[in-house]
Parts: C-alpha cells; sequence; structure tokens
C-alpha cells in the first residue's frame, strides 16, 4: 500500500511540474483572439462615428472567400449595411481613415 501512495504522490507531483513549466513558458502575447470576435470588435469602431443609441446593432454573418476577412452586418437607424471586414489589416488613423473595410451587398449565407 506504501508503493502504491508513493507512486500516486510521484504522478501528481510530475503533473504539477509539467503544468508549471507549460505556464511558464507559454507565449502569451502570442495569444489572439478567435477571428470572429475581432471582426465584430471592428465592426464596433467603424459604428462609432453614428448616432447610436438604441437602433444600431453589428453581427457577423461568417466568413468571406479569402482568409482574414469576415462580412459584418451593421443596422444603422433600421438601414441593414454590409461590410467586408479583413482583420489583419484593419486600421484606424487620421490620414488614412479606416482601411481594411470594403462594402458589401447584404446577402444571406
Amino acid at each position: 500500500m506504501r508503493w502504491l501512495s508513493f507512486t500516486v504522490a510521484l504522478l501528481a507531483a510530475s503533473a504539477c511540474l509539467l503544468a508549471w513549466v507549460y505556464l511558464r513558458d507559454r507565449d502569451a502575447v502570442g495569444w489572439r483572439a478567435p477571428e470572429s470576435q475581432l471582426a465584430h470588435a471592428d465592426a464596433v469602431i467603424v459604428l462609432e462615428g453614428e448616432d447610436c443609441h438604441w437602433r444600431c446593432a453589428v453581427a457577423v454573418q461568417g466568413r468571406a472567400a479569402q482568409p482574414h476577412r469576415w462580412l459584418v452586418r451593421l443596422t444603422v437607424r433600421g438601414r441593414p449595411q454590409c461590410l467586408r471586414i479583413d482583420v489583419d489589416t484593419f486600421t484606424v488613423t487620421h490620414q488614412d481613415g479606416l482601411t481594411g473595410v470594403q462594402p458589401r451587398r447584404c446577402t444571406t449565407l
């Protein structure tokens, strides 16, 4: 019975050591949220210039044909507008305005 307890304790200690090494050495800086969440956040940034109290909505429709591009439906004052957002190149600057965003025709997927 002593050997069983010793073996279980040794296995538990090994598991704790492996978990500690993983948590210590993982690359937390390189972590990236799922692309659908990034597309939603980018669409919310696009809406920041609008007068949105309760009449605006953002809905991620799905992936576009190209990688890292998402179709997003914005509803502003009851009017739908669709955009294709490239989550890799989306930026907002004072000089260029919005980049990585292209208007698209709203269709159902």
